[in-house]
């Protein structure tokens, strides 16, 4: 094996297990290894495909490492907290750095594998990410099933605490699984893929809508409902060739259609806040007359129909709310990963609940929280690459690209519901970013790859 194909498989190999352990508590110190490990491989890869990323198509690529020098101007003319800035400077922004290196170099190596892993490899790096990617769902329904096995109980409220203590890597995770499970069936379909796949994507949805169902998630079942029905409008419109499998196909699109019915419904009947979203949000977005939300002691107002807002609405929306008034009076941001909104909320408005340790409060809305941390420049760094990157995997029909394809939306939809301004879900956002990045740059054989198997 040369120098060239051995770097780029141990960057399929560290980039695989980093996307299975990812949002696992008490793995940070495999995390810091896998991150050490992928950064030296991808730094051998960028240095062996430098002509891919030095030419003025790679524009996308240095928007999103300018974010940095963005960064480093921040720390330094226009930080709100230096002391707090710097910490995070040279932890947090240290890794999500490593992981963007790291994604930057894999999405290059997945662009054209033929030219960096050995056939061997080429065949097994489609498996291995994706088994990366349904890492957290298939950890999940193992501790699930293992206390099943304990307890000879079946149903575990809150059961979401015990592995991954919340419900936001299972909502992140479970979304990033998704879109391999509906592209593989279509594919299947299309005879570009094994018929196997069309077990492994019935017990990927099943999982998947299990996952959600035990988190009680409403983030994760929305993203779910949207992505099913892209899947349902892409069976329509997409000319497949005549299968031999036809009752094949259909029969498991039946059986998704009842899993996805059964579970959405168990979800509403555990929820009843959907039937008063509207009457919630009305209420909610008032934050100069009700100042419940500053508070997290005082009682919730009642909607319209004399019910008190649900919690979670509540707090969503009011502090949302409450988060773009700030932003627009604070459009540079304050310089922070964490908690940008609460000490931004302190100055503001001194009777916002106090901190609660180095915890000063977040809106809920990881886009909302980067803006309030980096201000629209740094949020507009992250965004055109994704954007670019999705024009561009929207002209190819190889399965990575369909992904980016699938997936780039889902990311923009889930950070924006979803309290993910912290920690590895950064890391994690840096990484795609990078990935789909460096797998949309312009091929050097102009070739348009192959399809979506």
């Amino acid at each position: 094996m040369t120098e060239r194909k051995f770097s780029a498989t141990l960057l399929v190999l560290t980039a695989t297990v980093l996307l299975a352990i990812w949002p696992l508590p008490n793995t940070m110190a495999l995390r810091h290894v896998m991150l050490l490990v992928g950064f030296v491989a991808a730094c051998v890869v960028l240095a062996q495909n430098r002509q891919r990323w030095l030419g003025p198509q790679a524009w996308p690529v240095y928007a999103l490492f300018g974010f940095f020098i963005w960064l480093v101007w921040h720390l330094l003319v226009l930080a709100g907290n230096q002391a707090e800035q710097w910490r995070e400077f040279t932890g947090d922004w240290l890794r999500n750095a490593l992981a963007a290196i790291i994604g930057l170099a894999l999405g290059i190596v997945l662009a054209e594998p033929r030219q960096n892993l050995t056939p061997r490899l080429q065949h097994l790096q489609q498996p291995l990410l994706i088994g990366g990617l349904a890492g957290t769902v298939i950890i999940f329904c193992a501790r699930y099933a293992y206390e099943i096995a304990r307890t000879g109980q079946w149903l575990h409220p809150d059961f979401y605490m015990t592995p991954y203590l919340g419900k936001t890597p299972l909502v992140i995770f479970g979304s990033l699984f998704l879109p391999v499970v509906f592209i593989k069936i279509l594919s299947v379909r299309e005879k570009t893929a094994p018929q196997i796949w069309y077990l492994y994507g019935f017990l990927g949805l099943a999982a998947t809508v299990g996952t959600y169902y035990f988190a009680n998630t409403k983030n994760g079942v929305a993203i779910l409902v949207l992505l099913f029905a892209y899947f349902l409008f892409q069976v329509l419109t997409r000319n497949a060739q005549i299968p031999s499998h036809r009752s094949v196909f259909y029969g498991l699109l039946l059986a998704c259609l009842l899993i996805f019915a059964y579970g959405v419904k168990k979800h509403l009947d555990n929820n009843p806040a959907w039937s008063n979203l509207l009457a919630d949000y009305k209420i909610s977005v008032q934050i100069e007359q009700h100042h419940n939300w500053k508070d997290k002691v005082s009682p919730v107002p009642l909607n319209a129909h004399g019910i008190p807002v649900n919690g979670s609405t509540y707090e969503r929306v009011a502090w949302g709310r409450a988060g773009l008034e700030l932003l627009k009076e604070q459009p540079w941001g304050y310089g922070q990963i964490n908690h940008s909104f609460g000490a931004l909320a302190r100055q503001k408005w001194p009777d916002f609940h106090p901190p609660d340790g180095i915890n000063r409060g977040s809106t809920h809305s990881g886009w909302l929280d980067f803006a309030l941390g980096f201000g629209f420049p740094g949020l507009l760094l992250i965004w055109i690459p994704l954007a670019v990157s999705y024009v561009r995997a929207r002209q190819r029909s190889d399965f990575w690209s369909t992904y980016a394809v699938w997936t780039i939306p889902v990311i923009g939809i889930s950070y924006l519901t979803t309290e993910v301004c912290t920690g590895h879900f950064i890391e994690l956002l840096f990484f795609m970013t990078a990935l789909f990045s460096g797998l949309t740059l312009p091929r050097q054989s102009g070739a348009n790859g192959a399809s979506a198997d």
